[in-house]
């Protein structure tokens, strides 16, 4: 109750400072604003941020910290990028993806020139929020980060790269690079910005970075087993039924997939055991168990 209750707060200060981002002046460019407005909101289960709190709050304590306003706007900034980036994967000239969390895509919502444009002002407005963290030295670093994170060796470049082989046979090496960096990146981003602010070491910074690469892979690849994994005919009994030859599930079968989900989770349990005040890491890693078949 007390872990739900954490998650619920958290939730809330990331949707408040989400809201408080994405509130403009309307006077102008008026389509333009409701497209980026309803690109976040109301949004996905917000990972990303809730794991760059929870990994910041669980460095220094759990105790009171007048930083965690910090925290909330990097955290804010990596869930602006990660929408961002949804909007361009979904464009006709991209994957060409027609709904996104339910709804349709932006590009069909409003066109293709608003969405990308939408994009763009989401990309600029993360930078934006950064540089209100008031630490200017660490504003600086979590610039950086996110920077790094999200260019051409990083989110942007796993966009570039899937878009590449969307016509060839997958290489199970190549379908993990693309989710490295295409799932990963915003997940380490937040990992080393919550190191960043909270004044970790380096030896700290690589486990977390490990960390939420792991919990990255192992979510995408519960999400292809999932999409091969049904029930039978009769509604009763659950099969396997491969459906694409370029996922994980496809590419090394079911069991090994499996397999190799559960040792990424047990391992990100062990990165995260000795330390303090663990707890909240631990559940992100049951939470993401609890869905594998």
């Amino acid at each position: 109750m007390l872990l739900q209750k954490y998650f619920e707060t958290r939730f809330e200060l990331i949707d408040e400072g989400l809201q408080k981002a994405l509130s403009f002046d309307e006077s102008y460019a008026k389509d333009l604003k409701k497209a980026i407005q309803s690109a976040v909101i109301p949004g996905g289960k917000r990972w990303r941020p809730l794991l760059l709190l929870s990994m910041f709050e669980m460095l220094t304590g759990f105790k009171k910290n007048r930083k965690l306003n910090d925290a909330v706007y990097a955290a804010v900034a990596v869930e602006l990028i990660h929408n961002a980036a949804f909007i361009h994967d979904d464009l006709p000239s991209v994957m060409n993806r027609q709904t996104r969390r339910g709804q349709p895509a932006l590009h069909v919502q409003y066109n293709n020139a608003i969405a990308i444009l939408a994009s763009d002002a989401l990309y600029t407005l993360a930078f934006e929020t950064l540089g209100e963290i008031k630490d200017a030295e660490k504003a600086l670093e979590a610039t950086r980060i996110l920077s790094n994170y999200a260019k051409s060796y990083g989110l942007i470049g796993g966009q570039a790269v899937d878009l590449a082989n969307r016509r060839k046979v997958m290489k199970i090496n190549t379908l993990r690079y693309i989710d490295m960096k295409k799932v990963g990146s915003m997940l380490q981003a937040s990992a080393d910005i919550a190191c960043c602010l909270a004044g970790a070491d380096e030896n700290a910074r690589q486990i977390m970075s490990a960390y939420a690469l792991n919990l990255g892979i192992a979510y995408q690849m519960i999400e292809d087993i999932e999409a091969d994994y049904a029930r039978g005919s009769d509604g009763l009994d659950d099969e396997y039924i491969p459906v694409s030859k370029a996922s994980y599930t496809g590419l090394l079968g079911f069991d090994k997939a499996r397999k190799a989900v559960e040792n990424m989770l047990e391992e990100s349990k062990r990165m995260i055991k000795p330390f303090a005040n663990n707890s909240v890491l631990m559940e992100f890693v049951s939470m993401i168990k609890e869905r594998l078949p």
